[in-house]
Formats: C-alpha cells, sequence, structure tokens
C-alpha cells in the first residue's frame, strides 16, 4: 500500500506539503495540490485515519453538489438535506454542475481543498471510477444521492425506479394503452438505467410497442429529441418522463408542433407534495419522497462524520416511490378521431441535406403550418451536387423550387446570372424583424449592395480540444521536456502541427490518445476551408487586389506545407475524411484536438458528457483567422409565390423560432440566443461564438463589377493540385498550376482584369 513518503516522492515534494493539503492545517498552493492529486490519483493513496481526524477537528462545513438550480425534484431533496444538516449546527456550501463533468470537478475540488466535513452530490460522473477513487481516496465522508457509482463500498440513498416503472407500465397498460414511449436521460446514470432495464423487460413480457427516447435531462433536450419523434413517427399513446424538465420540454414540442396529446397520458417523476396541479397541469404525476430522500442522506452522512475512529460502515438505502402505496389515476385510452384532409397552399424549398439544415426545418415545417396554415415542402441535395441542382431549376420559368438553400460562395454567381429575387425593398420595410441579425452573417447576403438572400445558418470555425489532457501536470511537464514550453491550446498552425505530432502515438508511445487531430477533405467543399485558415495563418492570400490567382507564393507554400504535413497526425488519409468523421474521432477519444463548426458543438458535448474519459473546451483557431461560413435561402426568380416565400422569411427571425433553431443543432443568425441565459450555459461555445466572427474572412475575393465565375469550379481547382501534393508532388509547383488553371479559367468566362 502507498504511504505519504511515496507520494511526495512521485509529487517531486515534502511530506509536509503533502500532509498539509490532506489534513488543511495550512494553505498549499494551486500547482503543488494539483501534482499532490495526481500523485494520489496514480498511486491510489488512501490517507490514514489520523490524517481525517486532524482535518475533522477544524471544519463544520458540508459540501452539497446538485446538477440543476432549475430542477425542482434536486430543490426538494435539498431542503431536505438542509433540515438536517443545520439542525446539528453545521454550514452548507452548495454548487451546481449543470450536468458537465468538468464543472463538477472544479466544485468537488474546491470542496476538498476547503476541507469540508462531509459532501453530498447527486454527481454526473458516478461511472468514472477514477474519479470516484479520487474523491474517496480524501477520507472524507461522501454520500451519492439518486445516482450510484458501480463501486460497491460507497453510502448511496436513491429511489427504487425499477418499481416505479414496471408500476407505471401496468397501470397503462390495463387502461388500454399499447404505444408507450419512455422519456428518460443517459443509460450510463445508475436511475436512468434502472428505468430503461425495469421498462425494456417489462415491454418483452406484454403485447405492447415501446419506445425509449434518451435524453441529457434537460428541457431543451428533451424538446429536441421530442420535436423529432412527434414529425418522424405515430403519436403515442402514452409517455413516460423519467424527470419534470423532460416533460416540459415534451409539452413546449407538442405545442410548436401543433400535437395534441389530450388523448394520450403523459406521467413525469414528480416529487411528493399535497398539491396535484402546483406545476404541468397537463401531465399525471408520480410522488417521489424527495424531501425524504434528501433528510436521509444527510442523516447518513453525519453518522459518518460521527463515526469518531469507527470503522464506517457503508450503507444503501432505497426508497419507495409514494404511488406505490397510494395508487395513481389514469383515464382509460380513448384514441383521437382522425382529421379530415383539406386544400392547403404549399411552398418548395431545395436544400442542403443535413441535420442542422434541412433535419430541423422538417421538424419545425409544422410549426410554420400551425402557424400561417402553408405547407413546406423540402427535398434534399447533397452537398456537392445543389449547386448544379439550383442552376439547372432555375433555368426554367416552370422551376420545381419557390426556395433555395445555397452556401454563401455561391451567392455572386446566382445573383449575377438572375437566378434569384431582389429582396432588398423587403429586408427595407421589415426592419423590425432583420434588425436581429447578426451583422456579419447579413452582409453574405449582399450582391453589390443588393439583397439576394436571408442567412439561415451562419458562423466560423472553432477549435474544441480536450482540456483534461491539456491541464494534465504528468502530460504538460512531457511536452515541456520536448518543446521547452508549455502545453497550450496552439496559437499558430506550427504550434497546432507540433501538438498534434506529440499527441500522436506513432511519434509518442506515451500518447493518451491514438491521434492529434483530425482533419476533413473528403470534398473540395470540406478540404478548401481548411487550406483557405491556414494561408490567411500564415499571412498569405490566394487572389490580388486586381483578383489575379496569387496561390504561388513563400508564405503560401508554408501553409500547404502545414498541411500536408498533418496528414501524419490524422486517423486516415484527409482526402478520405467527412466532417462527421472528424467528430467522431475526437468525441470518441481516439484524437485530443478538432477544428470544425459549431454546428457539431452540441453533438460533440453531448458525446464527451456522455463518456467518462474526456472534458471539453473550446477557442479560436490557430492564427484567430477563421473562415466565414454559411448557408442562405434565396427566392427563386421565377417562384409565383414570393409573398407566401416573404411570409416564411419573416417567421424564421420571431425570436422563439430562433431558439427552437439552436436547440435542434441549428445555425442561428439572429441575436436572441446569444442573450438567452439558459441557452449559454447549455450551449457555452456560443459566448464566443460573437468575437469569433469578427475574425472571420469571406473566401470570395471578388470585387465590385467584376465577372463571376462558379466558387465550386475555383475549388476543384485548388482541391486536384492538394490531392497532389498529398502523393508527393512538390508544393511549389503545385501552386503554380493552381495560378494558371484558375487563370485559364478566367479567359474562359472572360474575366476582365487589370495587370
Amino acid at each position: 500500500m502507498a504511504t505519504i513518503k511515496d507520494v511526495a516522492r512521485e509529487a517531486g515534494l515534502s511530506t509536509a506539503t503533502v500532509s498539509c493539503t490532506l489534513s488543511g492545517k495550512k494553505n498549499v498552493s494551486h500547482k503543488a495540490r494539483i501534482k499532490i492529486l495526481a500523485a494520489i490519483e496514480k498511486l491510489n493513496y488512501v490517507p490514514n485515519e489520523s490524517a481525517r481526524k486532524l482535518r475533522l477537528q477544524t471544519s463544520r462545513d458540508i459540501g452539497i453538489l446538485l446538477t440543476s438550480i432549475d430542477d425542482l425534484y434536486h430543490s426538494e431533496i435539498f431542503k431536505g438535506i438542509t433540515q438536517v444538516i443545520q439542525e446539528h449546527g453545521y454550514s452548507i456550501n452548495i454548487g451546481f454542475s449543470n450536468n458537465q463533468p468538468r464543472l463538477e470537478e472544479k466544485i468537488i475540488d474546491g470542496f476538498l481543498s476547503r476541507n469540508f466535513a462531509g459532501i453530498i452530490l447527486i454527481s454526473c460522473l458516478a461511472n468514472n471510477s477514477a474519479y470516484i477513487r479520487k474523491l474517496l481516496s480524501h477520507g472524507i465522508p461522501v454520500v451519492f444521492v439518486e445516482r450510484r457509482p458501480r463501486k460497491k463500498d460507497i453510502n448511496f440513498v436513491g429511489i427504487s425506479n425499477k418499481k416505479t416503472i414496471t408500476f407505471l407500465a401496468e397501470k397503462l397498460s390495463s387502461g388500454g394503452y399499447k404505444n408507450i414511449w419512455l422519456f428518460c436521460g443517459n443509460p450510463g446514470i445508475s436511475s436512468e438505467s434502472d428505468c430503461v432495464t425495469a421498462f425494456k423487460g417489462w415491454c418483452l413480457k406484454n403485447p405492447v410497442r415501446g419506445r425509449i427516447n434518451y435524453t441529457n435531462m434537460t428541457r431543451e433536450d428533451a424538446f429536441r429529441v421530442a420535436l423529432a419523434e412527434f414529425s418522424a413517427k405515430p403519436r403515442p399513446e402514452a409517455i413516460i418522463a423519467t424527470s419534470g424538465n423532460m416533460a416540459q420540454g415534451i409539452l413546449e414540442a407538442a405545442k410548436v408542433l401543433g400535437v395534441s396529446l389530450e388523448k394520450s397520458a403523459l406521467i413525469t417523476f414528480s416529487e411528493e407534495t399535497w398539491m396535484d396541479t402546483r406545476y404541468l397541469p397537463q401531465t399525471i404525476h408520480t410522488s417521489r419522497p424527495a424531501f425524504k430522500l434528501g433528510s436521509g442522506a444527510a442523516s447518513l452522512l453525519l453518522r459518518n462524520i460521527t463515526a469518531e475512529g469507527k470503522t464506517e460502515r457503508k450503507e444503501t438505502i432505497l426508497l419507495d416511490d409514494n404511488i406505490l402505496n397510494t395508487g395513481i389515476t389514469i383515464p382509460r385510452y380513448d384514441p383521437a378521431k382522425k382529421e379530415k384532409s383539406r386544400k392547403i397552399p404549399r411552398l418548395r424549398m431545395l436544400m442542403l441535406d443535413s441535420s442542422f439544415a434541412s433535419g430541423a426545418m422538417e421538424i419545425l415545417a409544422r410549426k410554420f403550418y400551425n402557424d400561417h396554415g402553408v405547407t413546406l415542402t423540402i427535398e434534399k441535395e447533397t452537398q456537392n451536387r445543389l449547386f448544379n441542382r439550383i442552376i439547372e431549376d432555375s433555368e426554367f420559368d416552370k422551376s420545381r423550387y419557390d426556395i433555395y438553400m445555397f452556401d454563401i460562395p455561391w451567392l455572386n454567381f446566382l445573383a449575377q446570372n438572375t437566378c434569384l429575387e431582389d429582396i432588398s425593398d423587403f429586408i427595407k420595410a421589415n426592419k423590425n424583424y432583420f434588425n436581429s441579425v447578426l451583422k456579419e452573417v447579413l452582409d453574405n447576403c449582399l450582391y453589390q449592395n443588393r439583397y439576394y438572400s436571408i442567412p439561415f445558418a451562419g458562423g466560423a470555425q472553432l477549435m474544441f480540444y480536450r482540456i483534461d489532457l491539456f491541464e494534465d501536470p504528468i502530460i504538460s511537464k512531457d511536452y515541456f521536456n520536448i518543446h521547452k514550453t508549455k502545453l497550450r491550446p496552439p496559437r499558430t498552425w506550427p504550434e497546432f502541427n507540433a501538438v498534434s505530432r506529440f499527441f500522436t502515438r506513432r511519434f509518442n508511445p506515451s500518447s493518451p490518445v491514438e491521434f492529434g487531430t483530425s482533419c476533413a477533405g473528403i470534398i473540395a467543399e470540406e478540404l478548401c476551408p481548411e487550406i483557405y485558415a491556414r494561408i490567411w495563418g500564415f499571412g498569405g492570400r490566394f487572389f490580388s487586389r486586381n483578383n489575379l490567382p496569387q496561390f504561388y507564393s513563400e508564405s503560401n507554400v508554408r501553409a500547404f506545407e502545414n498541411l500536408t504535413e498533418l496528414q501524419n497526425y490524422t486517423p486516415g488519409p484527409i482526402l478520405s475524411t467527412t466532417c462527421m468523421d472528424t467528430v467522431r474521432d475526437f468525441y470518441s477519444g481516439k484524437t485530443a484536438m478538432l477544428i470544425t463548426y459549431t454546428e457539431y458543438a452540441s453533438k460533440i458535448m453531448d458525446a464527451i458528457n456522455r463518456n467518462i474519459f474526456g472534458k471539453l473546451d473550446f477557442t479560436f483557431i490557430p492564427g484567430m483567422a477563421p473562415i466565414s461560413v454559411g448557408w442562405n435561402l434565396g427566392i427563386n426568380i421565377f417562384s409565383k409565390k414570393t409573398e407566401i416565400a416573404y411570409q416564411f422569411f419573416k417567421w424564421l427571425y420571431r425570436k422563439d423560432v430562433n431558439y427552437y433553431l439552436t436547440i435542434l443543432d441549428g445555425q442561428s443568425t439572429s441575436i436572441y440566443p446569444f442573450q438567452n441565459n439558459e441557452l449559454l450555459k447549455l450551449y457555452p461555445w456560443m459566448q464566443i461564438t460573437l468575437d469569433n466572427l469578427k475574425y472571420a474572412r469571406k473566401r470570395n475575393p471578388y470585387t465590385k463589377n467584376s465577372i463571376v465565375i462558379p466558387w465550386n469550379k475555383i475549388e476543384d481547382i485548388v482541391y486536384l493540385n492538394t490531392g497532389l501534393m498529398f502523393e508527393g508532388k512538390p508544393v511549389a509547383d503545385c501552386l503554380k498550376a493552381i495560378d494558371e488553371a484558375i487563370t485559364g479559367l478566367m479567359d474562359v468566362y472572360g474575366h476582365f482584369y487589370r495587370d
């Protein structure tokens, strides 16, 4: 068994410093404390009883960690804790993790550093065995509530959720309900796992259609999931939600889509109260003894604190939901009558095939129909074929689509070739709608000072990275030994490659991940943004002020050499990797860093939080010159439904619709979501998005009165020659070939420029 001397030796500090850290007798620097905690975790050191006694003599503080201030169930638990703790003369310190592992660890570290007498927590890290060992190694009494760690010898107080789910399923079945949905949280959490296990087991034994919908247990995520499910599946006859927050999100989704739940039973796990209608009046509530749960946890903690040197007996206390004894009233299922169909107006849209664009709009189409009585018919196309589909359709006065979704670099060509309606007068006449649009993305709708579209999605590249790796003292020390500089999120492209190499196991066998990063390049539209950001980061450009191609330059050679070198630090060939591949590589723990777009941010964060190995952070990309990306919506110049399209455009910039787009992983281009504290708390990367947009650059080099070449043709040339660089052809030769090919393309299009 490791001793305090072993810890001191591993940390490179004195035994006195380690002792002070464990006992709290003297203040210890944050840097020293980090080293000691790392040594404790590595050696699995458990402090002796005398150190624990010393701490108990100096502390009367109890740390309480809950997941959210908005969760009424947790609020009732907290009331029960408070009553017992304060009756015994202890002080309470409360923190909220918002279900973010990194924030939870920070709060717990604060509790430990101040030598609290004990801790009660509802943890989002209960499945992180290393974290649990580290927490318990300090010898401080800990009681886990609701979410049980896998470790056996712990103190735990919870609700018998398996009994509750089975009871509710039986009641619903006996009432004639057969299509039953369960909305729950991450099954990695013990309380949610119990619900899933019981529901699956019951469905297998009974003639029902059961469906499980997983969420991150917030209102917003339940809203997002419910929108998708209500839009794509037959309506459920009954819904069981394992929290009131989820029930709120489900009700909001039904309201947005105009889905009536009057004939459906919506049951939510709830806390004991004398009022059945205190909130969510359209729901049926269970009656969990939350106050008793909290008081039981507090009593258990105090028994451990006052053990007086005796061997602490670890206890598990499970309470039943009160409905198991009192029963619950669920009305019998009464199928709703089908509505008669009627002829309604229709607006046809051609959109990018993606979850953040067409996926979000398909879900919200029902909302537009409920608000304005107009059906949105959406046809989807892949990114590399969408441009040609728009051109082909806009050449005929009897074209199929009223609205086109297009990449912002295509605007100049589409406007110059009269594919789009000039909507400048409409925008000026409706400033009350469009004043909320972010200026940087609204400017992407201009061609020769006229508006030909509105922004639907907009943003710029961000860098996501595993902050747990960057802050690890051992990893940081190894990096410093190699590079003689501090490990940090890279600020230049050469530094980006250096960090990527360091985290690639092929070059550094001790790397905790296989590769430094991933890079998307399977199509020109995905590879070129990676190229442009590096060109700008190295101080280069790709067109002169006279619109002459200028890819061949000393700075651009360095930029392309940087990109081709990166191939050595990625899981697969860049030209075979998609954006989604890079996202999966990152959130699965294969890579340490990722440069991508905010449309993927919530997917990354949800996946990281579901896993036990990573903590996420984000910052500006190296060089702070990201590319401005986004998608616009324009009206086909031959459309006969311009007024309906205008109505749709105004609807898109309502505050509530922009909230919904953000929650659905959309790229809202309105200022409203960036001013909403709830959304900023859930999607923290939004906090730097506005600043990031200020640094973003457009990739369209055209000046006034120049002939516009389809931008995809230019990018095809760049893509082809970059591929030759990856095959080993000299970078300088390929850049010269790019300039020559683009010059030839200009001649074909009759491009005029000054020498």
